[in-house]
């Protein structure tokens, strides 16, 4: 007998699906429920209202993109492991228009005149996951004996603001330097999370 936290990571696996093939407007309480071979009444069980179905399928789908190789990466400096983490934040060069314009849709539709219960659920979820993330990365570090400016959940919370902020700049000027920019204030933020070098767990850590 299937669990019940086995279907509804069923049900789970089922949406995140249907959002990457058809897109997040194919979510539906209805077409979630017959892609995943159980009645409407069953899926509501776990998921009373499709705002809670999108906002779960947001904090999968953030946790899916985001990769801990590199923070668990520990032949790179502390320095290098968190920027190399942090960067999967910003997009890339090919991708840029898209993936901002996605974003700045997202927030519009969640916190505009129009707002969207469903869509409002979706980024306060991303939002949510990106800090346990983050916190979870700062957390590694200071776990291998790298002292950090502040604490995990503070650092995370203003790494968070700070690549909101970043997204917006890049928005408004398209041009390539300014994603070299983007990059440059996400090496200080880094530089700046992490105490001096002096301060650092000793020697049988990299500088």
């Amino acid at each position: 007998m299937v669990g019940n936290a086995d279907k509804r990571q069923h049900i789970l696996d089922v949406a995140t699906r249907l959002a990457a093939t058809d897109g997040l407007r194919a979510l539906s309480v209805r077409s979630v429920a017959a892609a995943a071979g159980i009645g409407a009444t069953t899926l509501r069980a776990y998921f009373p209202s499709q705002a809670l179905l999108y906002r779960a399928v947001a904090g999968r789908i953030v946790s899916h993109v985001l990769s801990d190789e590199w923070i668990q990466d520990v032949s790179l400096a502390p320095a290098d492991r968190l920027y190399a983490s942090l960067r999967q934040f910003l997009p890339g060069a090919a991708d840029r228009n898209f993936a901002l314009m996605m974003w700045f849709e997202l927030v519009t539709l969640a916190l505009g005149p129009n707002a969207n219960e469903e869509v409002h659920e979706m980024v306060l979820s991303g939002h949510d996951e990106s800090v346990v993330i983050v916190t979870r990365w700062f957390t590694l570090l200071a776990a291998d004996g790298y002292a950090l400016q502040d604490t995990p959940e503070v650092l995370a919370a203003r790494f968070v603001a700070l690549v909101d902020g970043l997204h917006l700049s890049l928005l408004f000027d398209k041009s390539e330097a300014a994603l070299d920019r983007a990059e440059n204030t996400l090496r200080w933020f880094t530089e700046q999370s992490l105490a001096a070098s002096g301060e650092n767990a000793p020697d049988a850590k990299p500088a």
